[in-house]
């Protein structure tokens, strides 16, 4: 069997990912999300209003993102109809387990929910791999960078947890 190389840190999750099949390794997910907001809003929104207000706006914003985002749960789950359960994450790829099977080198496009509220998904084109323990791996081969970056800094949170959870056992 080969030897996975890694560059990236993995950890245990237990997140749902929705899959179809890819026509290539090296075309684009079909699926595209926004680049996260870190909040603030552009400076030409800014112009005179109270911070307040300001808050209040983005919130607001963020709260029809995601009924907007619930409106399409149907026709993601169309679009994408192989429900995975993804078992480990990193920055090269997952673990997961799917009721369907799926051939050794097949090429997915992967929708991963990353986070249920605020909804945070990201999108990844790649390829399955051999199967470990009832896990196949899947490899990326074309990720947008705000989705590596969004998986990027899930891993670290999920590892901070893990650190906070055994200084307190």
């Amino acid at each position: 069997m080969e030897q996975e190389q890694r560059t990236y840190s993995r950890v245990a999750a237990r997140l749902k990912g929705l899959a179809c099949r890819a026509e290539s390794p090296d075309l684009p997910p079909r699926f595209r999300t926004a680049p996260r907001r870190d909040g603030s809003a552009p400076p030409m929104i800014t112009a005179g209003l109270p911070e307040g207000l300001m808050d209040f706006l983005l919130e607001m914003d963020a709260k029809l993102d995601q009924i907007l985002v619930g409106q399409r749960q149907d026709q993601l789950r169309q679009d994408y109809p192989l429900d995975l359960d993804i078992q480990e994450i990193s920055g090269a790829g997952v673990r997961f387990s799917c009721a369907e099977p799926l051939a050794e080198d097949q090429v997915l496009e992967l929708v991963m929910v990353l986070n249920q509220y605020p909804l945070r998904l990201a999108a990844a084109v790649g390829r399955v791999r051999g199967e470990e323990g009832g896990l196949r791996r899947f490899e990326f081969t074309f990720i947008r960078e705000h989705d590596l970056e969004a998986i990027v800094q899930f891993v670290f949170q999920e590892q901070r947890e893990e650190i906070r959870n055994r200084k307190w056992a």
